[in-house]
């Protein structure tokens, strides 16, 4: 978070705003789960597991938007797939 959702002053590693004392630690408890989701998502795609990577980064996702986890769940989409279209192909040799 780079600034108080409340009244936009810089955030200062703190959970509680120093300008409007608006609470922020649901917030960055958020933050920090989809940050693990995030890695969870990189870790399954290093392992070939596509699907699981796929929901897990749709999971970070849904709690806040990442540009790690927006390509984690296209790349998973992608070689999802390539390997279903593999398949087909080996079907109709």
């Amino acid at each position: 978070m780079e600034r108080c959702p409340v009244c936009r002053a810089r955030f200062r590693d703190e959970a509680v705003c120093y300008r409007c004392g608006a609470d922020l630690s649901v917030l960055l408890a958020i933050e920090a789960e989809a940050a693990e989701l995030e890695r969870e998502a990189v870790t399954l795609l290093a392992a070939g597991q596509w699907i699981e990577a796929r929901q897990v980064a749709n999971r970070a996702l849904a709690l806040q938007y990442s540009p790690l986890a927006a390509a984690a769940r296209d790349f998973a989409g992608r070689e999802l797939i390539a390997e279903e279209r593999g398949r087909f192909e080996r079907l109709l040799q």
